[in-house]
């Protein structure tokens, strides 16, 4: 956050080479993207079994599916990035930016905002793909003995 608000950044004449349009836009891509890896990943950080008890998925598979809720985080992660970054970039725009770049400052942070948010279901959490490995054991019994599993989805 403080590297895409900093003034190297945002103003024309900050350091040597920032002339350019595509060094400015790394500030809003910056800020973007760890705001919707914030939001992506709030949610699978969390704990999701009870430490004294795990429930099994039935044998027909899983009943519930991730992508909505993805889906929702990245959209809820892409529409408020633009809003971070204004908020961080401040009040104080510099007078050189151009309409066009104005508006790809809330284009780019909402974009990177939307592909942040998904970025943690690539690479997930420790939690959440301990969760994913948990929900693959299988321990059954019967009258005749115990089965131990681990299923494999593709």
């Amino acid at each position: 956050m403080w590297a895409g608000s900093s003034d190297a950044i945002k103003q024309p004449d900050g350091w040597p080479g920032t002339h350019s349009v595509a060094v400015r836009m790394t500030g809003p891509a910056m800020i973007g993207l760890v705001w919707g890896a914030t939001v992506g990943g709030a949610w699978l950080a969390l704990p999701k079994c009870s430490p004294e008890w795990i429930g099994e998925t039935p044998r027909e598979g899983g009943g519930r599916a991730s992508w909505p809720l993805a889906l929702s985080l990245a959209l809820l992660a892409g529409a408020t990035a633009p809003v971070v970054n204004a908020i961080v970039v401040g009040y104080t725009q510099p007078l050189e930016w151009t309409t066009l770049e104005r508006e790809m400052h809330v284009v780019t942070a909402g974009l990177a905002g939307l592909g942040g948010a998904l970025l943690p279901y690539l690479i997930p959490p420790r939690t959440w793909a301990a969760a994913r490995e948990l929900d693959r054991l299988r321990f059954e019994t019967d009258g005749r003995g115990a089965v131990f599993r681990y299923s494999l989805v593709f």
